[in-house]
């Protein structure tokens, strides 16, 4: 600064000096003339010899002065010049000073900037925008001067603390430039300023070739942790900077080799002389050049605190933006070389032209500054104006290079449509990570993959190769993700893609998820309309509409101004059947939308979407696939995803293994190599690994280099067993330098990303083998892995379409399952249900269906025999498939749905299932038919659509209702809710609303995706993300202290000891059944005391200064449920089986308990002989009084015990009556009431069961039932054949959310339908409504 106000000071003097104006001297008046005699002669010869001297003497003056002069002239020239020319240089060095003429204006820069380079390393970038313009504020605050460039406002991190020619640098080493990487870039380039070594978090692998290519002069050493063996202590003999990379923080925390190391990070920086520290058990000098980086693709927040501590935790994070740079720059550099060597060129020339610049302006400032005289040196000032002219000339010519840069530029951005998908493809892929630590995936890897897709593309346009990187990257990654999540996986890139092109607009994200918490956001961004708007102050127009349905309509009308014209409309000019039609509609993906809606070229994919979204909830998951999915992307992009293996081994090396990841089907991975293998005639070498010890990881080692040198596949199966080994496979293949090119080595290992190492799943070729979900994926995969010949195996008419048959029976199983326990009583028996199964049964149906079927006759002879429908139910239902069965009742229904496919009447034509209607196709029948047509019929989307989709509960026989539901929307939108939450902001995204990701709290996702959101079976299926966080910080907040008082004066009072031993006593003294009731008594006190007492606690404390850490962890527990308002986990525990669902409030639940309690008050009143019905949902244990009965039972049968005892089974009567209309008690047993059955109705006109109709609640009431006991031979259905053909032994379970171990059995039946009909169903009742 003083440097500056110097040379200006001495730039003020020559211009006083040069043009201060002179006084003019006046010449004075002569004297008058004298006169002169000739005596005076000599005086005035002598005078004029004076004179004539002094006149000699005056020419040499005035000569001297001439010369002077014109020297003066010249330096005057001189300065003015440089004057002239110094005066833009001049402008810029006075605005310089200024904007800074005192210190004090840095300091709040400098306090910021300290500030956010200690603190915001391990954010992301929304945080880091949001602290650095805090840390502003926060200065501010406290009255520190602020200087027009304000940091984080009008001028950057790196601009603050580096140079430009700083920043040209990184561009010269090919290092990205943009806002983002360069902020990451200034945590790395802190080389004397850090106190400790920087732990750098990047997910994608980044920063390794970042560190690579800036340090590639300074001998930077990479290493793996794994393979860390004595570089370490290397590094720090010799000073040379390490980069240890793929770091497990866990082990890394641990790590005793470490630990001096990381602790002594300020002795390295400051120090000057050799030290010694610390590694493991030994010691180890030091030099103080040493510099250490430590990269994890682990993210900031999975960091222990104890390692964060004492190390630089940065979050290196690329954007969107970034990552289309960089695809830009690779583009141009592969494809358009000579367009990128120009750049490169005039790129080089503007880092000369700069250096220059800089080097000259110094020298300017340097000579400015100088003590000597400018205007006594002509040389010093004509140098000066040298400086600047050439300064200038440079300026020039950094202009030219501008100029030249411009058409590259334009040429540049006609390819940036390819970089943007590229950047998108990335984008949502890295962010899958969200969903599943599994998918993983690495910069470099999608480097690749976006170079071989280019490749590969036609190179016709831009959009055709943008459509390939698209294509590519879509299913390369797909291949590697779970089933369930693929769909997350195509709507994100389908939304992303949209929103690339500008089709997404801010909020329809959230509307997509909730259109709650999207009115929440839009309106925290002000999109909103007046309160008294004609949209808000509109009413329901149509009586058929529900309120859901229109409050949807009125916040995409009252956020969105799309829809505002269209809401307005709704009402008039006749719209009602259009809008009733899309609301009462099966599909009403399938249907046109009113007013024009979906007029693509009016309305956008999304906005159509939402429309939907808004009316059929339900339908979503359907919707975003037709309507979105399929019109955004294309119809290909949505469906099943075959193992390419042929594809697989084009994309791996002998340094890249392929790992073929599966759930359930360990078999399948092996023999799908095995078979891929035989087909290459390649040969193989097979190793399953069993444990994780040494001598199996020394044979697999041994394996791999034996395949290495022959050149032959390498199989490792199960290779999640041994985890040494998967984290040393990067170490053992780059070992050999010569390793054949044909060599590959292919792991298969169980999904589990706690055994496989992140390096390992960025570093493969990776797929998943999946059991398909979609009952159609299903059955057209199960096709195509059909040998081509198998049509040709029997000659039957009926081959054809039993192969279909097998198909279905084998995905209609699959699916029950996905119901969870509303479709099986034990759902994960049928998980390992798998490919081999299937192929099991096929091989077993092939020689049951050989023509002509020969077997051995008694005498030993060879004969025919037809086929045997009995023998393949049996073999299928108990050996097969019933193999995993563990429950009675599931092998009930499965048994079941065999027989209904595996019969003579399902191989006929006319065959169609009952209320699905579903045919077989036509080719099925055609003779000479080929496994090719098959598929394709089944494949056309009229197989499909001709009765909506496969994935219903009618098509595995059940029926529709609220316990009969997937679930599929509940998981795929709360997580892709939690992946937007991860994504930075942008213009279209905003975290406005909850800045950053909600901490998750104990409890179901309260998203409320659709009305069947907070359904018991699906409501876990979803994850806790901001739209969950919205609806509990929405709701109407409730005082803890206001709930424990309300509900105390709602808790029933319990029963006193000694007036329930009263009572007992005046109902007939301590018999079995008092002694019972009496503990059903006490537990139910038991439960009510707890209850009073912990609101009592909770209450005083919040009255009283009695903090959260004063309380037990039960009451913090209980007090956590209370103000989440659900019914608390301790209480539940109490309550046994009779537990309600989470989804259940506390009113519901109370209210419950004091019916319970009312019913156990008639009991103590009335007594066993008095009380006419009993509600068994109202007891802990029901078995106990079940015992009680048959105990009778057996008392009054057997009067005299000299004899044998007969066998003695429930017999259950339902009546036609209600409880409130029996007065007396059964003559015989007990009435019953409070049963609820699932999966069929109750007809009680007529007491017959009957098929649910449509959307029932899931559940009938039965009315009373009469229970008794008889002996086992005296029941009907053992005295009637008919009765036992018609009669089904339906369980009764204490809930559906209890373990499913039945009470009793319950006998329905309905005349001429059998039982088995039911156990298609799953029939099954419980003792309460949930």
């Amino acid at each position: 600064m003083l440097y500056f106000e110097f040379v200006l000071h001495k730039l003020y003097h020559i211009f006083v000096y040069l043009f201060q104006p002179q006084e003019e001297e006046r010449e004075p008046t002569p004297p008058p003339e004298e006169e002169y005699a000739e005596d005076d002669l000599p005086r005035l010869q002598e005078e004029v010899n004076q004179l004539q001297q002094l006149f000699d003497q005056a020419v040499v003056e005035k000569h001297s002065l001439e010369m002077e002069l014109q020297s003066m002239n010249e330096r005057l020239k001189a300065a003015n010049e440089m004057m002239e020319g110094l005066k833009s240089q001049e402008a810029l060095w006075r605005k310089h000073v200024k904007e800074n003429d005192c210190n004090e204006l840095l300091l709040a820069n400098c306090i910021s900037a300290s500030a956010f380079l200690t603190y915001c390393g391990p954010h992301n970038v929304d945080t880091r925008k949001r602290m650095g313009e805090f840390f502003m504020q926060v200065c501010e605050h406290h009255g520190l001067p602020l200087p027009k460039k304000k940091l984080f406002k009008n001028m950057e991190l790196i601009e603050f603390l580096y140079k430009p020619l700083d920043i040209m640098h990184l561009e010269i080493l090919r290092l990205p430039i943009t806002r983002l990487m360069l902020e990451n870039a200034c945590y790395l380039m802190q080389r004397d300023s850090t106190t400790a070594w920087p732990l750098i978090c990047d997910p994608t692998s980044r920063v390794i070739e970042w560190l690579m290519f800036y340090m590639k002069d300074q001998g930077l050493v990479e290493v793996k942790y794994s393979d860390m063996r004595s570089q370490f202590e290397n590094c720090l003999a010799d000073g040379s900077p390490l980069l240890v990379t793929d770091c497990d923080i866990k082990q890394l925390n641990k790590d005793k080799r470490f630990r001096d190391c990381i602790q002594s990070c300020a002795m390295f920086i400051g120090g000057k002389n050799r030290f010694k520290i610390t590694v493991d058990d030994h010691e180890v000098e030091c030099d103080p050049r040493f510099r250490l980086f430590i990269h994890t693709a682990a993210e900031p927040h999975q960091v222990p605190t104890s390692l964060a501590a004492y190390t630089s935790v940065i979050y290196f994070q690329q954007s969107r933006y970034c990552i289309e740079e960089e695809l830009l720059d690779r583009f141009l550099a592969k494809e358009k070389a000579r367009i990128e060597d120009d750049r490169t060129a005039l790129r080089q020339e503007r880092q000369e032209n700069m250096q220059v610049m800089e080097k000259l302006e110094r020298q300017m400032r340097d000579n400015l500054s100088s003590d000597v005289r400018l205007m006594n040196d002509l040389q010093a000032t004509k140098k000066i104006a040298d400086l600047k002219k050439n300064y200038d000339e440079t300026v020039e010519s950094q202009a030219r290079v501008e100029v030249s840069e411009s058409p590259i530029m334009q040429n540049r951005e006609g390819f940036r449509i390819i970089a943007k998908r590229g950047a998108v493809c990335f984008d949502t892929t890295q962010y899958m990570r969200e969903v599943n630590d599994l998918y993983q995936i690495s910069y470099q890897q999608f480097l690749t993959l976006f170079d071989t897709a280019i490749v590969h593309s036609e190179r016709s346009s831009p959009e055709e190769i943008s459509e390939k990187v698209t294509s590519s990257s879509y299913f390369t990654t797909a291949r590697g993700l779970l089933e369930r999540d693929r769909q997350i996986y195509a709507l994100l890139m389908a939304i992303e893609v949209e929103d690339s092109l500008g089709n997404i607009g801010p909020g329809e994200r959230e509307f997509l998820i909730s259109p709650n918490y999207s009115s929440a956001v839009m309106a925290s961004l002000g999109y909103t309309q007046p309160a008294d708007s004609r949209i808000l102050q509109a009413k329901k127009p149509f009586d058929w509409m529900t309120d859901e349905q229109f409050h949807n309509l009125q916040v995409l009308a009252n956020h969105f101004e799309w829809f505002q014209e269209v809401f307005e409309r709704m009402p008039r000019d006749g719209r009602e059947a259009q809008w009733r039609l899309l609301c009462d509609s099966e599909m009403p993906e399938t249907v046109t939308l009113p007013d024009k809606l979906g007029d693509k070229k009016l309305f956008k994919p999304m906005q159509r979407l939402c429309v939907v979204r808004a009316v059929r909830s339900d339908r979503l998951m359907q919707a975003s696939t037709s309507l979105f999915i399929n019109q955004v992307l294309g119809k290909k992009y949505f469906g099943d995803i075959n193992v390419d293996l042929p594809g697989l081994l084009r994309q791996s090396s002998p340094t890249i293994p392929i790992l073929l990841l599966y759930s359930y089907e360990i078999e399948t991975a092996s023999k799908l190599f095995t078979d891929f293998a035989n087909k290459k005639q390649q040969k193989t070498l097979h190793m399953t690994l069993t444990d994780n010890t040494m001598s199996t990881e020394r044979s697999a080692r041994r394996l791999i280099h034996k395949g290495m040198t022959e050149g032959v596949w390498v199989m490792l199966h199960n290779a999640h067993n041994a985890q040494n080994l998967l984290n040393s496979l990067e170490a053992i293949l780059a070992e050999d330098k010569n390793t054949d090119s044909q060599f590959r080595l292919w792991i298969t290992s169980e999904v589990n990303v706690t055994t496989i190492p992140i390096s390992l799943l960025q570093n493969s070729i990776r797929a998943v083998i999946d059991t398909p979900k979609v009952m159609k994926d299903s059955i057209l995969r199960s096709f195509t892995w059909f040998e081509p010949d198998i049509l040709k195996q029997s000659s039957r008419p009926e081959w054809a379409i039993m192969l279909h048959n097998l198909c279905y029976l084998h995905a209609a199983i699959q699916l029950r399952a996905r119901y969870g326990k509303g479709g099986w009583n034990n759902p994960s028996d049928f998980f390992n249900i798998g490919h081999s199964e299937l192929m099991e049964a096929l091989n077993f149906m092939i020689t049951e269906f050989k023509d002509p079927l020969q077997c051995t006759a008694p005498d030993g002879s060879t004969t025919t025999r037809s086929t045997s429908w009995t023998g393949i139910r049996y073999m299928l239902s108990e050996v097969i498939y019933g193999s995993y069965v563990t429950d009675y009742y599931d092998q009930q229904s499965l048994s079941a749905i065999i027989d209904f496919w595996v019969s003579t009447a399902a191989v006929k034509k006319d065959f169609d299932v009952q209320k699905f209607r579903y045919k077989h196709r036509a080719a099925f029948f055609n003779p000479n038919v080929r496994l090719n047509t098959l598929i394709q019929a089944l494949d056309h989307d009229d197989a499909f659509n001709n009765y909506g989709n496969l994935d219903v509960p009618e098509a595995c026989h059940m029926h529709l209702n609220v316990e009969t539901l997937l679930g599929d929307d509940q998981y795929v939108f709360t997580r892709l809710n939690k992946v937007f939450d991860a994504m930075p902001s942008s213009d279209t995204l905003s975290h406005k609303l909850f800045p950053r990701p909600p901490t998750p709290f104990d409890g179901p996702a309260l998203a409320g995706i659709s009305k069947y959101s907070n359904n018991p079976s699906v409501v876990s299926r979803g994850v806790f993300a901001t739209a969950s966080h919205a609806a509990l910080k929405l709701r109407k907040d409730i005082e803890l202290w206001e709930i424990c008082h309300n509900m105390l004066q709602k808790v029933p009072k319990p029963w006193s000891r000694d007036y329930v031993i009263d009572r007992i006593r005046k109902n007939g003294d301590f018999t079995p059944f008092n002694k019972f009731i009496m503990k059903e008594v006490d537990t139910m006190s038991s439960l009510l005391n707890e209850i009073k007492n912990s609101l009592r606690a909770i209450k005083n404390a919040c009255e009283t200064d009695v903090f959260g850490d004063q309380l037990s962890e039960h009451m913090l527990s209980v007090a956590d449920d209370l103000y989440y308002q659900r019914v608390p986990l301790a209480w539940c525990r109490l309550s046994g089986d009779s537990a309600p669902p989470l989804t259940w409030s506390l009113s519901m639940w109370l209210n419950e308990l004091k019916n319970r309690c009312q019913f156990f008050q008639d009991v103590l009143q009335y007594g066993r002989d008095r009380n006419p019905t009993y509600w068994l949902g109202a007891f802990f244990n029901p078995r106990g009084l079940l015992a009680i009965l048959k105990q009778e039972a057996i008392k009054h049968y057997c009067g005299d015990r000299s004899g044998n005892f007969e066998h003695f089974v429930f017999q259950t009567e339902v009546t036609t009556r209600e409880k409130d209309h029996i007065q007396q008690p059964a003559q015989q047993g007990m009435y019953i009431y409070g049963i609820y059955i699932w999966g069929c109705a109750w007809e009680k006109t007529t007491t017959e069961l009957m098929d649910s109709p449509p959307k029932s609640p899931g559940y009938a009431t039965i009315p009373v039932v009469q229970l008794y006991c008889i002996p086992a031979n005296e029941k009907p259905t053992v005295l009637d054949p008919t009765k036992a053909y018609e009669t089904y032994q339906c369980p009764v379970y204490p809930s559906r959310i209890a373990p499913r171990d039945p009470i009793l059995e319950m006998d329905v039946r309905r005349e001429n339908i059998p039982a088995t009909r039911w156990a298609l169903r799953g029939l099954s009742a419980t003792l309460r409504p949930y």
